[in-house]
């Protein structure tokens, strides 16, 4: 009998819905798990988190869970919980995710508050048998502030995983497999400060590592992002200790060349028939086109705007800029998947008080020109539009925008004037950058994003004439 048992371990992370490159990626990994079995040696195939994204609207109109049955489909057996669904969405999907995949999801550090508990759908870490040797693998998500809008405490990885590599090892693990979502930095400084680890697979940052890395006595490994590559490494595991004896890993290209495979196809062509049928009910009616522009008021931010307004209650003020639309609606019935392909963007209502003061600076910067036409990755590459309003009048000039008057209530906005505002996590973020309002201010409503709002809003007003202004009037000063 010899001394080592072999493995090989396949991963991809940050796919963000590129389908297409999971089919190809799925022919290669049969290929080499065929290859590898054929010797007698194990093969599996892991995900660090991310393979799902709006940019896909299957997933956008499942909030994710169509992409958890496509992995299932392609024969992953283990995903870590990254960032694009829960951020959105919150944990609510989770339970669905899970069972979508029908494999652990695997996340260590994102509890509830209130219980301490980790969400339904959520695992720490599993242990999986190869040969002689268990190997433990744990989940480990970036720990984002935000989370503790849905309640969540996102806690830090180097104060959770000394005891969660006691608790695999006392399990019975001797490999111990960190799949982490929390970026190649952050592996890296594990790998220097915390004993126990044999390797690290990971992502969130889109790093391509090849070769994988070795920090101390560590290995790292991350395979870039897009399915642009899938990662195999190889390795020779002590059959008493578990410890990595030698290994090999590099990051195999994903090219046209390799054909899509034809059974992930067909499971690929029955989640858009699934979705189609979703995607076909009516949400409400426009009797007029909602029309999108970038460089002056239009229907549908004012129809942003109306809805938020609408939505929070004793809010006198909304703010909304166009940006987070991708696209207007023709006249007609508005369907499911038609409102989820205009507004792809997840972000919350929420209600603040603010003051004259920061109304006019905010407005001031969301009227200039440049600003409006700013295209930014967090609007999916949209520019940021014009701002729009419900329940107030602007005058401004663009070359002059400090000469900007507000009326809210028909009455001029003093600079002192406390005034509660409807508006979402977007408008007065570090991202957009007009006027940085601490989130601890906000009462935010989630896990609600925009679509659904607006679907509700439909709904209360079908048919709906698009509210056309004029709110946002540009003149020129003397």
């Amino acid at each position: 009998m010899t001394e080592t048992v072999t493995l090989t371990i396949l991963h991809t992370n940050d796919m963000h819905g590129r389908v297409a490159a999971l089919s190809r990626i799925v022919t290669l990994a049969r290929q080499i798990r065929q290859e590898v079995t054929s010797q007698g040696s194990a093969c599996v195939l892991w995900d660090a988190g991310d393979a799902e994204d709006t940019i896909l609207l299957e997933s956008s109109l499942t909030r994710g869970a169509a992409v958890m049955s496509l992995l299932a489909a392609a024969g992953y057996e283990l995903q870590a919980l990254g960032n694009a669904s829960i951020l959105r969405y919150g944990p609510r999907i989770l339970p669905e995710h899970r069972a979508r995949f029908g494999r652990p999801l695997l996340c260590a550090n994102l509890v509830e508050r209130s219980s301490g508990n980790l969400p339904a759908g959520l695992t720490p870490y599993t242990i999986v048998p190869c040969g002689d040797v268990r190997i433990g693998v744990i989940g480990l998500s970036a720990p984002i502030p935000v989370y503790t809008v849905f309640d969540l405490e996102p806690r830090q990885p180097q104060d959770v995983l000394p005891d969660l590599i006691a608790q695999v090892r006392a399990a019975g693990a001797q490999t111990i497999v960190l799949l982490s979502h929390l970026g190649s930095k952050a592996d890296q400084q594990l790998a220097e400060t915390i004993l126990g680890l044999d390797l690290i697979i990971g992502a969130h940052d889109h790093v391509a590592l090849d070769p994988p890395l070795l920090v101390n006595s560590t290995l790292i490994a991350q395979a870039g992002d897009h399915g642009r590559f899938l990662g195999r490494l190889d390795l020779a595991l002590d059959r008493h200790s578990g410890r990595i004896v030698s290994h090999t890993g590099r990051l195999l290209p994903i090219s046209d060349a390799l054909p899509p495979d034809p059974d992930f196809e067909q499971a690929w062509l029955a989640v858009q028939a699934e979705v189609k049928a979703q995607a076909a009910r009516p949400v409400g009616e426009l009797l007029a086109p909602l029309e999108l522009v970038d460089d002056r008021e239009c229907s549908a931010g004012n129809l942003l705007a109306d809805a938020l307004l609408a939505r929070l209650p004793d809010v006198e003020l909304a703010l909304a800029l166009a940006g987070q639309w991708t696209h207007g609606l023709p006249a007609g019935p508005v369907s499911y998947g038609g409102l989820n392909s205009a507004m792809r963007l997840s972000t919350n209502p929420g209600r603040v008080m603010l003051s004259g003061d920061e109304i006019h600076r905010w407005l001031a910067s969301a009227v200039q020109p440049a600003n409006a036409a700013r295209k930014l990755h967090a609007l999916r590459d949209r520019a940021c539009g014009l701002p729009h309003v419900a329940g107030a009048q602007v005058f401004y000039d663009p070359a002059q925008p400090d000469s900007l008057t507000v009326s809210v209530g028909g009455e001029p906005l003093a600079p002192d004037r406390q005034v509660a505002v409807a508006t979402t996590d977007l408008e007065f973020s570090e991202m957009i950058g007009y006027v940085v309002i601490d989130e601890a201010r906000v009462a935010f409503e989630v896990p609600t994003i925009m679509a659904e709002m607006l679907e509700d809003y439909l709904a209360l007003h079908w048919p709906l004439t698009p509210p056309t202004g004029p709110r946002m009037m540009a003149q020129a000063t003397a």
